[in-house]
């Protein structure tokens, strides 16, 4: 359980970051949650706290790919207060998380599968790059050591078909190739720039 821990911190960490959240949350431990004499989640594994920020996130946007990220690592997510989450692990009693089975037989899991069938419904059934329907597969836009296929959120994914899904790594992987060019100063420029060309995406996608 402590890895599983550690790693959906790590990915919550991420998200957060993506989200513009990570100046509004903190992580407490559970002792150090029960230090704090508060009214909930003293049993809980681990703890987060918002100043408002995750609130309204869950409430009035993507809260789906929190919760969906969460379940990925086998936890649940509770609130609490409007302020404070409460992580608890739910136990596999199927035995799945068996750290000895190969890639490849992990993407016949059924998590894998729940996850990949919502992607492609998500994408409508057609190539988000080509909008080609047949031959479709999921991408991942990274990856983390260690992660098993199905923890990753839902916006790390995309639905591509097979020839796209190919150039998509290979262009990728190029673009990894650059990075070693490239001041870390320069990098966060790049992703200041990223942000804007998404949420410019999605305003062209989402008009008023």
């Amino acid at each position: 359980m402590t890895e599983q821990k550690n790693k959906l911190i790590k990915a919550l960490r991420l998200w957060f970051e993506k989200n513009e959240l990570d100046s509004d949350v903190e992580f407490y431990s559970q002792e150090e949650w029960r230090g704090r004499c508060e009214e909930y989640h003293n049993e809980a594994d681990f703890i987060v706290t918002s100043e408002g920020g995750l609130h309204f996130l869950l409430n009035f946007g993507d809260s789906d790919s929190f919760y969906e990220l969460t379940d990925s690592f086998g936890f649940i997510a509770e609130m609490g207060h409007s302020w404070n989450i409460g992580f608890y692990y739910d136990s596999d009693p199927t035995g799945k998380n068996n750290p000895n089975v190969s890639y490849k037989s992990k993407l016949r899991d059924a998590r894998w599968r729940e996850k990949r069938k919502y992607i492609l419904a998500k994408c409508e059934g057609k190539c988000e790059d080509c909008g080609k329907e047949d031959n479709l597969e999921v991408h991942h836009c990274f990856y983390v050591y260690g992660n098993d296929p199905w923890e990753y959120p839902l916006d790390s994914l995309r639905g591509l078909c097979r020839d796209c899904h190919e150039k998509r790594g290979r262009i990728e992987m190029l673009l990894r190739a650059h990075l070693a060019s490239i001041k870390t100063s320069e990098l966060e420029e790049i992703i200041k720039n990223i942000k804007i060309i998404t949420i410019s995406h999605w305003k062209s996608q989402n008009p008023p």
